[in-house]
């Protein structure tokens, strides 16, 4: 596994113009660097393909594989696919660069002496912001066991089951209160 560590550095002194395509492999170690006991798992292919311009360069990044994350409702491993396609534009020093509101671009300017480029930071993001806000097995696939213990568990002894739960109405009381 220790192939998949590897850091996203491309080199930007001396890129010629025109399109260039570099590939990397990023797996679990990549994901640990950011502390994030979120992805448990990974093995995902990067494919960063960068077009140089005279004063900026665009970079598109295609990241695919898959990640394993832990599962909202039953806490078992559940593998996720990763297909995600980020863009960004890097301008040099003082540039200007058009940030149109619509574009789906993400913008960042970097010193003119700077050598390289380290895109860790942007798949790290982009890959977790890719993952869905519920992460759960697909109906049926959860583990059983989980899932029967929750279901015993789940009920609060100490309502009774046709008595509806009334947080605010306490509040209703005081509104009452303060009108009189």
């Amino acid at each position: 596994m220790d192939r998949l560590h590897q850091d996203i550095v491309i080199p930007i002194k001396g890129l010629p113009s025109g399109e260039s395509t570099f590939r990397f492999e990023i797996g679990e170690p990549f994901f640990q660097e950011f502390g994030n006991s979120q992805i448990k798992d990974a093995d995902c292919s990067v494919r960063i393909s960068v077009f140089r311009h005279q004063t900026l360069l665009d970079v598109v990044c295609n990241v695919t594989g898959f990640v394993v994350v832990e599962c909202d409702r039953c806490l078992d491993d559940l593998t996720l696919k990763v297909d995600i396609d980020p863009r960004l534009t890097v301008g040099f020093g003082n540039v200007d660069v058009d940030d149109d509101a619509e574009s789906d671009t993400d913008v960042i300017v970097v010193d003119r002496s700077e050598s390289e480029l380290n895109l860790n930071q942007f798949v790290y993001d982009y890959v977790c912001l890719g993952l869905p806000l519920v992460k759960v097995h697909p109906e049926g696939k959860c583990n059983p066991d989980m899932l029967r213990y929750l279901s015993e568990s789940g009920g609060n002894e100490t309502t009774p089951e046709n008595e509806t739960v009334r947080p605010f109405e306490g509040l209703k009381d005081l509104l009452e209160n303060k009108n009189n």
